[in-house]
């Protein structure tokens, strides 16, 4: 019998992983991204996703009412969906999830869903109830009607307010959905027919429009492992098509693990070494653009081999751009079985680590001028008023840190392509306005992004400290600081920023000119590192940009190639109105970069950044701080260095 594990799947046409027409309990191998688009009368949708863990897929789309292919979209239909793994397949046990479409977007496709798969030899059954969209056909009664009559209520799909949490798990009945995949004898050719609850409700309101049978069939097609098409009949008179294109982004990151020679790495100065009887211990500052792990390794079996033989431990103190981590103290002896004798294991090494306290203010060293390249590429498919918003550019980086703490940084940004003059027929520009000029600010073709002067230190034991001022982002100018709480055993982190801005003059030359009036913005910080995984969660709590309070949460991971991903939504008491006067307070966006900086004539360090967010809202705004503390202590962090101790002998 063939396992599902072994099996490429592909999606719906909405991005989902599924049949036709719905979705099934498989989930894409860690790492996968996925871009596509579908179409089936009377939408468009385009759509990228990411499976960011094991049990987590999540979904942006972007569904477009069209009347043909050729033609404008008359409506944009914005969401987030997301699905998550509840029990995995096993011998006699199926494969389940629970499952939100537009758990954040527009209601007309919003839904709630749990769907069981289970694969028998080549065949791949899906069944599954759906509440909202996915079960509005109403085979049964819903049964938490019977808990509360809230769940009684029926949806509006042309409601323009958002999906909220009132609208969860809501309607009098609800639906019954399923289908099976057969996979062919031909490579990569699979055959799929599903049965739907889809009763086209909105549409069937708004305009004359006739659903389809609730039935549908079709195939999808891999000719390469990047690219997966498909097609299939809705019943007798609809069509439905979608093109993907995929990759595994541990794959895409594999020559960026090539280690640099050793003389690239700067090593323990010897004016930054005491020794006080058997014990010898250095000072490191890490470069942010090698694995810190690699560096502390390299750095402590350098002074065991050189040191004097009576010397029995090397006690490193690592340093982020000025703050401090724990000191780490080797056995000599397993330095040098490793080192010269090719003996011992990095597992051997960690037992015999001890980590402590070093009490006493201490000071970063010096390191080299670092300069870096960042194409960045910037799109809001969440735009209801129009069909997207992109914008692409190049930054170009520069950081030097002086030592006693100090880093100064300065950056420009090239507008390379947009089409941000969109924003004018349907955004209000005034004085005020916060993020909603950012039309604005790429009719210069070159601005300066940034030009700072930072301070960071540890002056207590996992505390560490920030300020900053000058030209902090693309947008504001002005001055702040951060307090950060980060025990090195701990899960746990808080810390605590405040911040006063001004706005920037877009009209100016490289956007230097600066408006009088001041802006206060700060936030109460919470971490959670998810045990057993690189992923931190967060939470912002405190006021925004624009003088609205609320909260900004998410969740963020690092790739062991280097590559690092960023969720988040926002949840804001303003009351900005979109086109339609509906309240527009509630936002969501995925940030995904990947280091190049190994290639041949690129400077190390450089990355390429793609953004999935809303352009231009002035609710929910938060500065994008040249320092940031929980990334600068993320290389001196206990789990950081305990997940990747492999490297320490590199």
């Amino acid at each position: 019998m063939a396992y599902a594990s072994e099996t490429t799947y592909s999606t719906t046409q909405t991005g989902m992983i599924g049949l036709n027409t719905v979705p099934t309990a498989r989930m894409d191998k860690e790492g996968t991204v996925r871009i596509g688009m579908g179409t089936a009368d009377p939408y468009n949708h385009g759509f990228i996703g990411f499976q960011i863990a094991k049990p987590l897929y999540i979904n942006l789309r972007q569904s477009m009412l069209v009347s043909s292919l050729t033609k404008e979209p008359q409506r944009v239909y914005p969401g987030m969906d997301i699905k998550l793994r509840i029990a995995s397949e096993g011998k006699l046990s199926p494969d389940i999830v629970f499952g939100m479409d537009s758990l954040m977007g527009h209601k007309r496709f919003s839904s709630e869903y749990f769907a069981l798969s289970k694969r028998y030899y080549d065949f791949d059954f899906t069944g599954g109830i759906a509440w909202g969209r996915l079960g509005s056909r109403g085979h049964f009664k819903n049964p938490l009607a019977n808990i509360s009559s809230h769940f009684k209520r029926e949806r509006d799909y042309n409601d323009e307010d958002s999906a909220a949490p009132s609208d969860w798990f809501t309607g009098e009945e609800i639906g019954f959905f399923g289908g099976v995949e057969y996979f062919t004898p031909i490579k990569e050719l699979s055959l799929k027919a599903d049965f739907n609850a889809d009763a086209y409700s909105g549409e069937r309101s708004s305009f004359d429009f006739k659903r389809p049978s609730p039935w549908s069939f079709g195939f999808s097609y891999s000719p390469k492992d990047w690219v997966s098409i498909g097609a299939s009949m809705l019943g007798t008179d609809k069509i439905m098509a979608r093109l993907s294109l995929q990759g595994n982004l541990f794959e895409w990151g594999k020559n960026y693990k090539q280690q640099p020679p050793k003389d690239e790495i700067p090593l323990v100065r010897a004016e930054d070494i005491t020794i006080e009887g058997s014990k010898m211990t250095g000072y490191l500052e890490l470069d942010a653009r090698d694995s810190s792990i690699m560096q502390i390794g390299r750095a402590a079996k350098s002074l065991a081999i050189h040191a004097d033989k009576n010397i029995k431990t090397i006690t490193i103190i690592p340093m982020s751009d000025g703050t401090k981590g724990a000191a780490m103290t080797f056995s000599r002896r397993d330095l040098e079985q490793a080192e010269l004798h090719h003996r011992g294991s990095p597992e051997e090494i960690w037992q015999d680590l001890e980590f402590k306290d070093h009490k006493g203010l201490s000071f970063s060293i010096a390191s080299p001028r670092t300069l870096k390249l960042v194409p960045e590429l910037s799109f809001s498919p969440g735009e209801e008023e129009t069909t997207h918003l992109a914008r692409a550019s190049l930054l170009v980086e520069e950081q030097k840190n002086w030592g006693y703490g100090i880093v100064t940084g300065d950056s420009i940004r090239v507008n390379i392509a947009d089409n941000l003059s969109r924003m004018a027929e349907f955004k209000s520009i005034n004085s005020q306005s916060i993020r909603s000029d950012a039309d604005y600010f790429t009719l210069n073709r070159i601005n300066m992004e940034r030009s700072y002067i930072s301070f960071l230190n540890t002056p207590l034991t996992d505390i560490h400290f920030s300020a900053s001022g000058g030209y902090l982002e693309e947008m504001f100018a002005g001055y702040g600081a951060e307090v950060l709480y980060r025990p090195h055993q701990s899960p746990f982190s808080i810390g605590l920023e405040a911040w006063k801005l001004y706005k920037r003059d877009p009209l100016t030359p490289m956007a230097a000119g600066i408006f009088e009036d001041s802006y206060k913005t700060g936030f109460l910080n919470f971490y959670y590192e998810v045990p057993d995984t690189d992923i931190t969660a967060f939470a912002k709590v405190g006021q925004f940009i624009g003088g609205d309070k609320g909260v900004n949460a998410g969740a963020q991971m690092r790739f062991s190639n280097g590559m690092k991903m960023r969720g988040s939504f926002t949840v804001s008491d303003a009351n900005e109105k979109d086109v339609f006067g509906k309240d527009y307070n509630m936002q969501a966006g995925l940030e995904l970069s990947v280091p190049f900086g190994r290639m041949k004539y690129i400077p190390k360090g450089s990355e390429a950044r793609i953004k999935t967010q809303p352009i231009g809202r002035d609710d929910g705004a938060v500065l994008d701080k040249p320092i940031d503390l929980y990334e600068v202590t993320e290389p001196t962090a206990y789990r950081h260095l305990a997940r990747n101790w492999q490297e320490v002998l590199d």
